[in-house]
């Protein structure tokens, strides 16, 4: 290659790269703690289009944060995380002071505002300084960074746990069998998922009347279910739950869901770029479980929030 060559590729590296800084914004903006010199906290900016969490740790007294972030809709929010903190969450608002319009005196819409962040955009500032989010869109915040929550929307037509309960005579208190010990010991579990079970099972059935399911670890991000039937004393182990990867990228609490009373058990993960929910259901009579329908759904469209 000659030296004009070197000279053209290197110049065309140069411009990719400004164009890659160049498409990046900034989304800054202060922090509003009301009756407060201003706690520590860590501060989120959502992505409704890539299902991205980003987060940033403020220290105590500071006001400010900026993210680099690339062309698209977000949500910013803010969580105290102090000794002591209250379980509450602030938020860039229709009643945001920076909200245009200026909203009123008196404002009543809590919900979270969308900040749209266009190609030619350099830089958007926002207020987090709404601390009264209604409790929808306080657990859809919660889902987002994976915490236990009310589960989300399920996706359309999906099956419902109140459309398969557990026979009415397995839904009681009374206990046919326990799971025989000797079968017990013969599961390959870790001390702590061992001393895990055996809380699990001291509490009775969990799932369909009859069935406790346990959720044991099978490496980092693999989940493994157990099924312990209360009636022959038997381990059911179904190769297809063997190894769930529960990695994510929110919801992580739901990867796995389940009732006492009904025989619906769901359980999503990722499959390729596409997250899937499998629904299968708890056959009493032969002690095994049935898929009845996966769901696969765009990461963007899983961990949705209802839109501002």
């Amino acid at each position: 290659m000659d030296s004009r060559s070197i000279i053209r590729a290197a110049g065309a590296v140069l411009v990719y790269c400004v164009s890659l800084h160049a498409a990046a914004a900034i989304l800054g903006g202060t922090i509003g703690f009301p009756g407060s010199d201003g706690s520590a906290m860590t501060v989120y900016v959502y992505s409704l289009d890539a299902a991205r969490l980003r987060s940033l740790p403020v220290r105590r007294g500071q006001r400010e944060f900026r993210f680099a972030v690339p062309p698209g809709r977000y949500v910013v929010f803010a969580a105290p995380n102090g000794a002591g903190a209250p379980d509450v969450y602030g938020a860039y608002t229709h009643c945001s002071a920076s909200a245009p319009p200026a909203p009123p005196t008196r404002c009543d819409d809590h919900s979270l505002r969308t900040v749209e962040i266009e190609r030619r955009t350099r830089r958007v500032d926002v207020a987090v300084d709404d601390w009264s989010l209604s409790d929808a869109d306080a657990d859809a915040l919660d889902r987002i960074r994976g915490l236990a929550a009310t589960p989300g929307p399920p996706p359309e037509g999906a099956p419902r746990f109140s459309e398969y309960p557990a026979a009415a005579a397995t839904t009681g208190a009374t206990k046919v069998a326990a799971p025989a010990a000797a079968r017990l010991r013969r599961l390959a579990l870790s001390p702590r998922d061992r001393m895990k079970l055996r809380d699990v099972l001291a509490a009775g059935p969990n799932f369909a009347g009859e069935v406790t399911l346990d959720l044991a670890h099978c490496g980092a991000h693999c989940l493994r279910i157990l099924l312990l039937d209360w009636r022959s004393g038997g381990v059911v182990e179904v190769p297809d739950l063997a190894a769930i990867d529960d990695a994510l990228p929110c919801r992580t609490s739901e990867a796995v869901l389940f009732r006492r009373d009904s025989r619906l058990l769901s359980v999503t993960r990722m499959r390729g770029r596409v997250i899937a929910t499998q629904y299968f259901l708890w056959d009493p009579t032969t002690a095994s479980l049935r898929l009845l329908a996966v769901y696969p759904r765009k990461p963007s469209q899983y961990c949705a929030i209802d839109p501002p």
